[in-house]
């Protein structure tokens, strides 16, 4: 069976990002998506709830709508030019900045991060698991043989996995199904929200501009480099 889809937005995952400081905060726009993306990850694992949540109560740049991005939306900021063994980095645009972590093989990486995307069934249970992207290493206790199992990068940077989305008290130190992928539970956030339409249609634009102030959920921008029709414009944010 298939399920088809259509739409119009053919640059949806080739990324235009526009990097905001203050005022606006750190943020990131894609200007081919529409979305604003903190600059900065969360520092931090949690359980999918605690992700809803954490993302939920932000207020970056003045912003209350930040929410945990969908799988679709993530998977449009994964890098596949990048990866830690190939790149010595994680698989995302250097405009942001990603944390470390200690992996289970010991070795210096990049985290797993949750989408408020929900896998219909974990273990028979419904609705237990939601989707994350590696940014590092996608690890499994893994050997082709059966024998001799080690931690091996077994899916590569960028790999859409799920975990389940609270501890059950299940033990996953020799990782989960048939390639024995790591199991974290504890994964790390970088929230999203939706520009509204006037942004998105006026972003690459406003990239020579600077926010010298807001007034409301107006930003006044100051020119920053010679653009035609242009000066002294309001921009809604």
């Amino acid at each position: 069976m298939a399920r088809y889809v259509r739409g119009d937005n053919t640059n949806y995952g080739v990324n235009n990002f526009r990097e905001c400081g203050n005022p606006c905060g750190s943020v990131i726009e894609d200007c081919n998506t529409g979305l604003m993306w903190e600059q900065a990850d969360s520092a931090a694992g949690m359980d999918w709830e605690a992700a809803l949540s954490y993302c939920e109560a932000r207020t970056t740049g003045g912003y209350s709508d930040w929410r945990l991005p969908s799988a679709k939306e993530l998977h449009s900021i994964v890098d596949y030019t990048k990866a830690p063994v190939a790149t010595g980095s994680a698989a995302i645009d250097t405009k942001f900045s990603i944390s470390t972590i200690t992996n289970e093989a010991g070795e210096t990486d990049w985290p797993y991060f949750w989408t408020s995307t929900t896998h219909q069934a974990e273990n028979s249970i419904v609705g237990g698991a939601a989707v994350y992207f590696a940014f590092g290493k996608s690890l499994g206790y893994y050997s082709a043989s059966g024998t001799n199992k080690q931690w091996v990068d077994v899916h590569g940077a960028g790999a859409q996995k799920s975990d389940p989305k609270k501890d059950s008290g299940v033990d996953y130190s020799e990782g989960n199904g048939p390639q024995g992928d790591a199991v974290r539970i504890t994964n790390y956030v970088r929230c999203v929200r939706t520009e509204t339409v006037e942004v998105y249609q006026n972003c690459n634009m406003q990239r020579a501009w600077s926010v010298a102030k807001r007034i409301g959920n107006r930003a006044y921008c100051t020119l920053t480099e010679t653009l035609p029709n242009t000066a002294g414009q309001f921009f809604n944010y």
